[in-house]
Formats: structure tokens, C-alpha cells, sequence
């Protein structure tokens, strides 16, 4: 038997700390400790906001889901994956995975290999011909996909492989599928313990539960965008979706396309999701010599609006477009040229916490001296305001995100956008005052998730030392 494995990784930036609390440190020199500091007494409502409602999702749970427990506390985490695989406006990301010719470009180095866009000049019987293949091969993968939980891995929550069997198709099953091949879907049991342990999902709050499922949700479609490929194609050799993509990732390009970023949880120090914090999704080349990537706060009211019937009833409308990606209020990045962290932000009361901070650091320091220790990461923050709008401007190019509509415009194409920085469905809350590389064997897997390490240059203005 032969296998293959894709991984999604989950990036932290630097070391952590373990910490009692459920919190991030703020003592850790490091990613934890700044996003803490930034959040200070939660004033952004990264954990918590009681203004958020109680989900209110009943929708059909897709049979893709029948391995998992569906009537046990994952049945809200399910009923939102299922959404996800519910509608056309969000079917539409499957159509060139599905039905997609793969295309050469040789005036790129190395050659680009992408897929060809069936709808671009489909009439309306074929889209929704395409449409239907697409709800009737989703419906294949409940009998072509083997569920796994696995022991946690280091920056591993999912991973999708292939695995040789008898076939498993029967005549009224999608012609596309035809290997005599399974998808393995493996996912870190961290998901599994925290919905069963007596601390854990029951007696969490209804943000604490939110995030779980958001989390837990957006990764098994994640890996199921893999799957696609597996049993379409036969391997994890995945050709880029668009020709522009910065990477050839079909879960990544998933999360854009419905999320129009990357969205990852931060300290993985105990059971559960702590806060989220978002990514663009880019050529790491390029957002190293745009001074490295950059990591932005994600509310608790935008997770929670997922989980509400009356969005859903837009994105079907609209498409996930209509639902923008998080507004940030603030940044963070690790910069070689500074030898420092930056932190950009809109709300000027950030900055006595990670002066703060900074003292901390410099006084644990000072100890690790004393013990001839040599600290791992740097002490040093640089701190930058800048308004909400220009907040949200990306120092790399964003990926275009592609309208919804329910009939294709008359040249057959529909205009793409970039992620605007105008407020998104559900309000945020306001500021406060102030390729893929393959490995040893025969697994090859995908870059995903992976930790930052070292970042070359930023290049910023009016940058204040803290």
C-alpha cells in the first residue's frame, strides 16, 4: 500500500510558554506574549463579546459527516461544515477541481501548472449541470474518505493521504471518481478530547465554543478540497487552481475563497482553540522582502456570525464575498532590519501595555544573563499607529476573490475584487479609545501552516521604539 500525506499546519510565530490559564502568557518573549499584551483586559474581543447571539444553524447535516457523532456537542461544529458544502455560491470553488483542464504556463520560472475555468464560458444548463456533479461527487467522497483522529503532531492538526482499496463506487456514483484509491483524512485528537473532557467544550463559553468549531469546521473542508484532488487525480500532486495563486494549496485557496484570508488559532498550549489571528495568503518570497508576514487580530463577532442562519442566507445570495474578512486593529511582524517586533496599530492605548511588556522582557533577560543563558528571541518592539483604513491595506498582493452570481455575466466571466477594507456583515467592535515539496519516501506533502521563522527587512515609516 502507498501513501501520500497533504498536512495543514498551524504557524506560530516564535516560541511558547505554558501557561495555567487558557490565555496567552504575557511573560513569554514571544508571539503570545504580544498578542496578549496588544489584547489587554480583552479590549478587542478576541475570547469574548456577550453582544454575540447563540447559533441558531439547523441545516441538514451533510452524509460527507455520518462518521462523526452528529447528535453530541460536534453537532453545531457539523451543521457549519455542512454549510460550507451547501450552497452553489460556495459549490462554485469545486467546479475547476472537478472539471478543470490542467494548463502550462512556460513563461514562468519554475513552468506553472494551473487548472482551466469550466464556467468561463458555460451557458446556464452547463453551470448548473457542473453544479449538480459537484453536489453528486461530494456526496461519493461519504463512502471514498477514511476519518482518522491521530496523537497531535508538532503544527499538525489535519492531514489528507492517499490509501490503496477495492473500489468503492457503484454505478449511480460520480464518473470523475474512478481510482481504485481512498482518501485518508487524519486529524489531531485535540479536536476530539476537548469536546469530551469535563472541562472542556460543555463548560466552555459560547465564544470558547464557537472558536472550537469554527476552527474544527474550516479544517475538515480544508482537507476535503485535498481529498477532491485525490480522487480525481490519484496523488497530492496539486497543480494551482488559478494561474496567479501564490502557491499550488487547494486548502488554502479554499480558506480564501470563502474567508478571503487564513485564519489560525495562536497557542496551542491547552485543549481548545485560544484566539484566532489571520494571514494573507502569499508568496512567502514576496512577503519576506515586504518585511515578512503580517498577522492580524480576528474578533469574536465575526467567528460567531458563521454560525448564524441569516448569514448563511446572504452567502447563498451573494457568495462568501459578501461577508469580508476580519477588520484588523492590529499587526504584528518580527523584522531582521530592526531586530525587533512591530506592532501597527489603530488604537493608541496598545502602547503603555507593551512598554510594559518590554520591561518584562528586558528584566528576564537581564536574569538569563546572570545564568550565562542567551535569550532566543528579541526584547526589542517597535510600535506604530496607523488609521483603521490603512490598517487593513496588506504589505503583499491579495489573492482576487470571485463574486457570486446566480446567472454568469454576459461575457461569460465574473469580475474579480480584492478584500476591501470597508466593515464587514456583522460589526466588529469599534477601536478603543486611544509548490509542493515532496519528502523522504514515498510522502510528499503540501507547505502548509508551517511556523515563521526568520524574516528578512520591513520596510516602514514613522516607526516609534517602545
Amino acid at each position: 500500500m502507498s501513501a501520500h500525506l497533504s498536512y495543514r499546519l498551524i504557524p506560530i510565530m516564535t516560541d511558547q510558554q505554558t501557561s495555567d490559564k487558557r490565555t496567552a502568557p504575557e511573560t513569554s518573549s514571544g508571539i503570545n506574549s504580544l498578542i496578549a499584551a496588544a489584547n489587554k483586559n480583552d479590549r478587542f474581543k478576541l475570547l469574548e463579546d456577550d453582544r454575540v447571539l447563540a447559533g441558531n444553524l439547523e441545516n441538514p447535516i451533510h452524509p460527507i459527516f455520518s462518521w462523526f457523532d452528529c447528535d453530541g456537542p460536534m453537532k453545531q461544529m457539523l451543521h457549519l461544515a455542512s454549510q460550507f458544502l451547501a450552497h452553489d455560491s460556495v459549490l462554485i470553488f469545486f467546479v475547476p477541481l472537478l472539471y478543470g483542464r490542467e494548463l502550462t504556463r512556460n513563461d514562468t520560472r519554475p513552468r506553472r501548472t494551473y487548472l482551466s475555468d469550466p464556467l468561463t464560458h458555460a451557458s446556464d444548463s452547463e453551470r448548473q449541470e457542473m453544479l449538480t456533479g459537484v453536489r453528486l461527487a461530494l456526496r461519493c467522497l461519504a463512502h471514498s474518505i477514511e476519518f482518522r483522529f491521530m496523537k497531535p503532531e508538532k503544527r499538525v492538526y489535519a492531514r489528507t493521504l492517499t490509501k490503496t482499496a477495492k473500489a468503492v463506487h457503484t454505478s449511480a456514483c460520480s464518473t470523475i471518481f474512478q481510482q481504485r484509491l481512498i482518501a485518508v483524512i487524519e486529524i489531531t485528537d485535540r479536536f476530539l478530547r476537548f469536546y469530551h473532557c469535563d472541562d472542556g467544550y460543555r463548560a466552555s463559553s459560547r465564544c470558547a465554543q464557537f472558536r472550537h468549531d469554527f476552527l474544527f469546521a474550516s479544517t475538515l473542508i480544508h482537507e476535503i478540497a485535498h481529498a477532491v484532488g485525490v480522487m480525481r487525480r490519484g496523488n497530492l500532486m496539486e497543480p494551482c487552481i488559478h494561474v496567479n495563486d501564490p502557491d499550488s494549496e487547494w486548502g488554502y485557496a479554499w480558506e480564501q475563497f470563502v474567508f478571503g484570508c487564513v485564519i489560525n488559532p495562536q497557542d496551542r498550549t491547552k485543549l481548545g482553540t485560544n484566539l484566532l489571528m489571520r494571514k494573507v495568503w502569499g508568496d512567502a518570497a514576496v512577503a519576506e522582502e515586504a518585511g515578512g508576514k503580517e498577522y492580524s487580530d480576528v474578533s469574536m463577532s465575526y467567528i460567531a456570525q458563521w454560525f448564524r442562519q441569516e448569514t448563511w442566507d446572504i452567502i447563498a445570495k451573494r457568495g462568501p464575498t459578501a461577508i469580508l474578512p476580519p477588520t484588523a486593529h492590529f499587526k504584528i511582524q518580527s523584522s531582521r532590519k530592526y531586530g525587533a517586533w512591530i506592532v501597527s496599530t489603530d488604537c493608541i492605548a496598545i502602547k503603555p501595555d507593551l512598554a510594559t511588556l518590554r520591561q518584562e522582557w528586558e528584566r528576564q533577560r537581564a536574569s538569563l544573563d546572570i545564568l550565562s543563558r542567551r535569550a532566543t528571541t528579541s526584547s526589542k518592539i517597535f510600535w506604530r499607529f496607523q488609521d483603521t483604513e490603512k490598517l487593513q491595506k496588506s504589505n503583499v498582493p491579495m489573492p482576487a476573490r470571485v463574486p457570486w452570481s446566480s446567472r454568469k455575466n454576459q461575457d461569460g466571466h465574473q469580475k474579480a475584487i480584492r478584500t476591501s477594507s470597508k466593515a464587514a456583515l456583522v460589526s466588529e467592535p469599534d477601536s478603543p479609545s486611544g509548490q509542493q515539496t515532496p519528502m523522504k519516501g514515498s510522502i510528499s506533502t503540501s507547505r502548509k501552516r508551517k511556523a515563521v521563522v526568520d524574516i528578512e527587512i520591513v520596510r516602514v515609516s514613522k516607526v516609534l521604539k517602545v
